[in-house]
């Protein structure tokens, strides 16, 4: 690809009009924006297109034509090369003779300095940002992009050899990868997106490619309490750490006993460090600390202080949308956990607090099995209700009856559990509020996604807030 050649945009998301605009601004003077929607918004809302196949040029930025609707992607034969945004599905590129790149493989082709790579199915979102707030704590020159918000685009002109690039990767941008981050770290990885993949299997290949092209210089940061863990160490030339909250880890981090440790080996010489407490670490719930250990091996890989580390992990208390305190109000505390769109999120959120505790739960279809998530809430002595709303209640409630009637639950509990069929957010809120008292903790943790009901995760969880700021 260079200047001259005909170039497509495939998607108009947050990724397509970030690729438009830097390549506008960088002299490629033959781009065209294919969408098969028949208007564009861009993250703020803004209108950016007409309606219809091939209807001229976009009102705002970026300043290229635009092709919508239906069919737009009929057109892209014509192209010799082509950007396929994260929710293009590569399918759709079948039969095309050109180059197919992603702003994230073009990002990894031209970048300079050092690039962190973070992927898994929960908590990269969450992992990543404690990595950078280190790195700029520590007077680093960093920058952080990806699935998280920004294109790493926006920042690509700013980098030089001692940059440190943050970038959050789903397994749509890390699919098509022929160059893998210089640090990558693999959380939690179970399943999501069954509606895009064709099964597990596929899903965890997509995500291969943050090791697999590693040279010896790289570093891989594997959570060794999955099952994945092995199939992933194998995977690159990348030196090896672990990360466990259940046991000891050769080299990595890990618990013991109230601490969170680390353990290096240089010319054979292992050393143990003592990096903080975990009683006092921000994130709220005990499945953040598997994102806090993977944030420290990041961070002690690239020579950053343990004073440094401990200062921000004992500060930083997450990110917006992500078990995030709205407010106590009445002894009640509610939290917003609309970014939890898969059952293990929702699971990991229900075992947050030892307290009495009410979910509100549902949303639009990716066709996730609910059946581990209710017999998880079924046996969860803490969990008094769930409240479902959206098009996914009628097989959450039926899952949860099914757990019901097969669970081996401890006695002392009601079951089955209670099951309240809500409609919509409004009514979902209200029934919780008034059946919690002073001490208990309702929290929205859909395990669905919201579309449907709200446009994305943060209107929904902006609307939560809303509303609990209003009772």
């Amino acid at each position: 690809m260079d200047k001259k050649s005909k170039i497509g945009i495939l998607g108009g998301g947050v990724e397509g009009l970030a690729a438009a605009a830097y390549l506008a601004a960088h002299g490629y003077r033959d781009v065209t924006l294919y969408d098969e929607n028949t208007s564009l918004e861009d993250a703020d809302g803004r209108f950016l297109g007409g309606t219809g196949s091939g209807d001229g040029a976009l009102s705002g930025p970026p300043p290229v034509p635009a092709v919508l609707g239906m069919g737009a992607f009929d057109e892209i034969d014509e192209c010799d090369t082509v950007f396929r945004s994260p929710g293009v599905h590569p399918d759709k590129l079948k039969g095309f003779g050109g180059e197919i790149t992603s702003t994230i493989r073009f990002f990894m082709e031209k970048r300079r300095g050092v690039v962190i790579g973070v992927t898994g199915t929960k908590g990269k979102g969450t992992t990543s940002a404690l990595i950078y707030e280190i790195l700029q704590e520590d007077g680093r020159d960093a920058y952080l992009g990806g699935n998280i918000g920004e294109s790493p685009l926006k920042f690509l002109d700013d980098l030089n050899d001692d940059s440190l690039s943050v970038l959050e990767l789903s397994s749509f941008q890390l699919q098509d990868l022929t160059v893998s981050p210089d640090v990558a770290v693999v959380l939690m990885t179970t399943s999501d997106h069954m509606d895009y993949h064709k099964d597990k299997d596929d899903y965890w290949m997509a995500k291969t490619p943050i090791a697999r092209f590693q040279g010896e210089d790289g570093v891989l940061i594997v959570n060794s309490d999955y099952d994945y863990a092995e199939a992933f160490l194998a995977l690159g030339k990348g030196k090896k750490v672990g990360v466990s909250t259940k046991g000891m880890v050769e080299k990595g981090a890990f618990l013991s006993n109230g601490k969170i440790l680390y353990m290096s080996c240089d010319g054979g010489m292992c050393r143990r460090e003592v990096i903080g407490e975990t009683a006092r670490v921000g994130l709220p719930g005990p499945h953040n600390l598997e994102n806090v250990l993977a944030a420290v091996c990041v961070a002690r890989s690239l020579g950053v202080g343990i004073d440094v580390i401990q200062k921000v992990i004992y500060r930083f208390s997450g990110l917006e949308h992500r078990l995030e305190l709205v407010r106590e109000a009445f002894g009640v505390k509610f939290y917003n956990d609309s970014f939890s769109t898969t059952p293990e999120t929702c699971v990991a959120a229900a075992r947050a607090f030892d307290a009495p505790t009410f979910l509100i739960c549902g949303g639009s279809e990716k066709f996730s099995d609910y059946s581990d998530w209710a017999r998880e809430l079924e046996e969860n002595m803490n969990v008094k209700a769930v409240f479902l709303i959206g098009d996914t209640a009628a097989r959450m409630e039926e899952a949860l009856k099914m757990a019901a009637m097969r669970g081996k639950v401890e006695e002392g509990k009601e079951f089955p559990l209670k099951v309240y069929m809500c409609g919509n957010l409004e009514n979902a809120l209200k029934e919780a509020r008034a059946q919690a008292r002073a001490g208990d903790y309702v929290i929205m943790s859909p395990a669905a996604a919201s579309f449907g009901l709200f446009k994305n995760y943060k209107e929904r969880g902006k609307r939560f807030r809303e509303l609990v700021r209003a009772l």
